[in-house]
């Protein structure tokens, strides 16, 4: 497995260098042998060697450590940053519609879970960092659909989503405006009072205060999601 962690972590770098401690870090974690930084030179070689092999090698080396330029850099990851970027910029200028396709292309990308395979604390910090990414861009996207008026589209996905994440309050807020939008306000009042009693239940909290907000909305039947922008949480 060294080839792909390593060719992941460089490509992870998303073009700035990764030093030869975070490398020893992502192969080894918290044991490390002596001869480590010696093993990490001869597997970046032997890297090299393979991508040689197949036309093309993009690795460079720094004083820093070691670099794919984000020129050489085709991977999935990046192309969903490119795209999900491309979205907001529509987004920022008011095009919605083009936003949404936009985004609908960004999500494309996704084949299943991030960095599949690669073990250790690094790699599960990056899956992390990119699901979050993957699931801001689902809200995102969302948030755009109900601006276009378009609730009913979203409904079953946020329902699905909603289930899978419990306790991403983004998540729910949409979906409740969705449910809201679509006629169905005592469907997003008990999604509330579901996600109330699980919080309260298991972690002895309660929702928070733009949740609150949401929900006092609703109990009074004022017009949903005025603002222009995604509430922050």
């Amino acid at each position: 497995m060294t080839h792909p962690k390593l060719l992941a972590l460089l490509l992870l770098g998303d073009g700035a260098a990764v030093s030869i401690e975070r490398i020893v870090e992502a192969l080894w974690d918290d044991a490390p042998p002596s001869t480590a930084r010696r093993q990490v030179r001869n597997r970046v070689a032997s890297l090299r060697r393979v991508l040689k092999g197949h036309g093309h090698d993009p690795i460079q080396t720094v004083a820093q450590g070691y670099r794919i330029p984000s020129s050489e850099a085709h991977c999935d990851s990046c192309e969903f940053a490119r795209r999900s970027d491309r979205a907001r910029s529509h987004a920022h200028a008011g095009r919605l519609p083009e936003a949404v396709r936009a985004m609908d292309d960004a999500l494309a990308v996704w084949t299943g879970p991030a960095l599949m395979g690669l073990t250790g604390k690094v790699f599960e910090a990056s899956s992390h960092r990119l699901e979050e990414s993957r699931y801001a861009a689902i809200e995102s996207r969302a948030a755009w659909q109900l601006r276009l008026g378009r609730s009913d589209v979203i409904i079953g996905e946020l329902s699905e989503l909603v289930a899978a994440k419990p306790y991403r309050q983004q998540l729910l807020y949409l979906y409740m405006s969705a449910l809201q939008l679509s006629g169905r306000a005592a469907e997003a009042l008990k999604a509330y009072e579901i996600h109330r009693l699980r919080l309260n239940e298991e972690l002895g909290i309660e929702p928070g205060q733009v949740l609150q907000r949401l929900h006092v909305s609703i109990l009074r039947d004022e017009e949903p999601f005025a603002d222009s922008r995604f509430p922050a949480f």
